[in-house]
């Protein structure tokens, strides 16, 4: 979806049409065992977070529901399928350039929990995983609000 916005110089009233993508996401924290999975993203042609670790999701597709969406990146991403979506913890928004286009993400963060342990699967986004507990926070580079967000399904 794009969004135009009109901006209007008072002193001439010429007008200046600016492009913005608008991108939904909706991620998830998935626990299991008292830990999140996160997953530590590659260097890709759409990644904006290289060596940073973050939690499965991604943007969700024309005409797919969040949830949908959510599931559907999950399984891209880690192979997983078996899981029950919990509350939402948060929504968040960010801005950053993709494929040098200016862009703003919408994410939904969702809770997760894993009902039976299935190997891990990694798309070509990421290029490590790691169950995680609270104590193991401080040692990793993550992407923004991740920490709060850690807190909040864990604590």
């Amino acid at each position: 979806m794009r969004v135009a916005v009109w901006y209007v110089h008072a002193w001439n009233a010429s007008c200046i049409l600016f492009h913005m993508k608008l991108s939904v996401g909706a991620k998830a924290l998935i626990v299991s065992e008292g830990k999140v999975l996160l997953l530590r993203e590659a260097v890709y042609d759409e990644g904006t977070n290289e060596g940073k670790w973050d939690v499965p999701g991604g943007r969700i597709e024309p005409r797919e529901s969040l949830l949908e969406g959510l599931a559907r990146e999950i399984a891209e991403e880690t192979g997983l399928k078996n899981m029950r979506i919990g509350d939402v913890l948060g929504v968040y928004e960010s801005f950053a350039k993709i494929r040098a286009e200016d862009s703003h993400i919408l994410r939904v963060y969702y809770a997760a929990y894993l009902e039976t342990q299935t190997p891990i699967v990694l798309s070509t986004d990421h290029d490590m995983y790691e169950w995680v507990s609270l104590k193991d926070i401080p040692d990793k580079q993550l992407v923004s609000n991740l920490k709060e967000l850690v807190h909040k399904v864990l604590g």
